[in-house]
């Protein structure tokens, strides 16, 4: 039986686990604080391709072993600082059912007096409030919040233990690190929904179709077919887009911030259809 649900997960793990493995070496074996600060600025791009995964999946699950999919969480909240089951409650079953909906949405960008929130006020609000609503999210879904406690509480404790092992290394490595992942993952997502119409899901997302933004986010940029689709693994996005395009308004395509607009600054749209009036077709745009 094969271990992986997708073939396509499977360079994307043995690399994530190759950078985990630099983290372990380098939490036991450099004590300079320089060169821990130049290790945990070098490795926030790298990391935060790897919470774009994370996100994939406690979507659609890598592994069809279960305990194979737990080590990949913990490994994954070492590096992002996202928990095994927390995007599931406060995303897949919260966010997803929500975002259309700025009184519920776990990841509303509107204050309560209606008002857009910016970028930084945003990120630190649903940041800060990741966790409780997660849990708020699991009292609908109590066999999830169980996974998402208890495997909460032994991340918790590796953490703990590798922080009073080798502090300043654990520190840098182990909670900085992670703690940007997080609130990065935060922020990335404010263009995802902010200022759209709430009318229905094909106005309330931004799609960017740039090739190198897809490759290192795993296809997030297709984020109306994700919304769409759920349930279908990051891999068969493109298609799906394909599918839909013509349904989805021409205001919807953005071109990518920094980093990514470094390699590609233009906006990329669909084939000419209902919504788009542009000539690139997003059946190229794979990772």
């Amino acid at each position: 039986m094969a271990l992986f649900r997708y073939r396509a997960d499977q360079p994307r793990i043995a690399l994530f686990v190759g950078i985990f493995a630099v983290d372990v070496a380098v939490y036991l074996t450099v004590d300079n604080p320089l060169l821990l600060t130049a290790y945990f600025v070098l490795g926030v791009f790298p990391k935060g391709c790897i919470c774009a995964f994370n996100h994939h999946h406690q979507h659609v699950e890598t592994f069809r072993v279960p305990v194979l999919n737990r080590l990949l969480e913990i490994m994954y909240a070492l590096q992002t600082g996202v928990t095994s089951h927390t995007w599931v409650l406060h995303h897949s079953v919260g966010h997803h059912l929500d975002y259309l909906d700025q009184k519920r949405d776990q990841s509303r960008w509107r204050r309560k007096s209606n008002v857009v929130m910016g970028k930084v006020e945003y990120t630190v609000h649903n940041g800060v409030l990741a966790y409780p609503r997660a849990w708020r999210v699991g009292a609908r879904h109590k066999k999830y919040r169980r996974t998402f406690v208890l495997m909460g509480l032994l991340t918790l404790g590796i953490v703990l233990g590798l922080v009073w092992h080798r502090p300043m290394s654990g520190v840098f490595i182990f909670v900085l690190a992670p703690t940007v992942g997080m609130f990065g993952t935060v922020y990335a997502t404010y263009l995802h929904h902010s200022n759209r119409s709430t009318n229905s899901g094909f106005e309330a997302c931004t799609n960017v179709l740039q090739p190198f933004y897809n490759l290192c986010t795993g296809n997030l940029g297709f984020h109306t077919a994700h919304h769409y689709r759920a349930g279908v693994h990051w891999s068969k996005l493109p298609e799906l887009h394909a599918k839909i395009a013509e349904r989805i308004p021409a205001d919807s395509y953005l071109a990518a911030g920094f980093p990514w607009k470094m390699v590609d600054r233009k906006v990329h749209q669909p084939v000419t259809g209902a919504g788009t009036n542009h000539p690139s077709s997003p059946t190229t745009q794979v990772a």
